[in-house]
């Protein structure tokens, strides 16, 4: 296949469940099309939907069984030499994606309001998909990790960088800080310039190869409501587009997640024109630095 082409891995699921809340958000990223944005840039776009996975046992079971899918997706669109998006409902899928680029120094750039860090033992409200970046770092849920391909125990401390993080509690946010995790925060008291903020940590050290990872929740909540966890203090449209176009341009992304968007929370069709202006000025930045020509090592 092409360098120039993206593989589209769409995992429209909530906790393992179709179709439901934040499971709902790609079918609107595609249906007001996202294909068509990226193929006018000259890529060519493959798809791969992954099979429903109601036999197994409860939305732990389910959820897994999409890690270790996203895991061979990826892999697979990697070996292929197409740069893997992968379209889900759930934050976790970037955990699948990790995995499946089994790069041992891999980066992560997170935009995010909400950290993923919490183990069994801190969360508080039951939400399974806040776990993700504690099941790969090896804190929890150990057993289950061991059956995603390519797993292995990543460390955050100085490889990890978020963009927008704010709708935390104390223990929260200083389980951010003890995992040596950066973050450029979002904040009420005064507007943060989050592209500029972006570009000084960019510029002061490598994020390479990076896991680029955009929960749409980001986005400031006068924006509306993008799920069920909206907060003020987040980035504006153009700044997300903004930033979206300068993370390759900085970095070298290997794979990008977007997630977390359940379009029947709020006005789902203007967040859905966002998410795909983001998408495309990613891959825009990609083409220009050549990154989507020279072949996949």
């Amino acid at each position: 296949m092409s360098a120039r082409a993206v593989t589209i891995i769409f995992s429209p699921y909530h906790v393992g469940t179709r179709d439901h809340r934040v499971g709902n958000g790609p079918h609107r990223i595609r249906q007001f099309g996202v294909v068509a944005a990226l193929e006018a840039l000259g890529l060519s776009v493959y798809f791969k939907e992954l099979d429903r996975v109601d036999e197994f046992e409860g939305e732990i079971g389910r959820s897994f069984e999409l890690l270790r899918r996203v895991s061979l997706a990826v892999t697979e669109a990697v070996e292929q030499n197409t740069f893997p998006l992968i379209l889900s409902g759930n934050c976790m899928a970037s955990i699948g994606a990790a995995c499946g680029l089994k790069l041992e120094d891999l980066q992560f750039i997170y935009f995010d309001a909400h950290d993923d860090l919490d183990s069994p033992d801190v969360n508080e409200n039951g939400y399974f998909d806040a776990m993700g970046l504690s099941m790969l770092r090896g804190e929890s849920w150990k057993t289950l990790m061991s059956t995603v391909p390519g797993y292995r125990q990543f460390s955050y401390d100085g490889r990890f960088l978020y963009i927008g993080l704010r709708d935390q509690s104390d223990v929260q946010r200083q389980r951010v800080i003890d995992a040596g995790m950066t973050s450029i925060w979002g904040e009420t008291s005064r507007k943060v310039d989050f592209p500029a903020e972006l570009n000084k940590h960019l510029e002061s050290r490598s994020y390479s190869p990076a896991l680029v990872h955009l929960d749409l929740d980001v986005l400031d909540e006068s924006y509306g409501k993008v799920n069920d966890y909206p907060s003020p203090g987040g980035l504006f449209e153009d700044e997300l587009v903004a930033s979206m176009d300068l993370v390759p341009r900085k970095a070298t992304p290997k794979s990008l997640t977007v997630c977390s968007f359940d379009p029947n929370a709020g006005d789902g069709d203007k967040i859905a024109k966002i998410a795909i202006r983001a998408i495309t000025a990613f891959f825009r930045g990609l083409l220009d630095t050549g990154a989507l020509v020279a072949t996949n090592a």
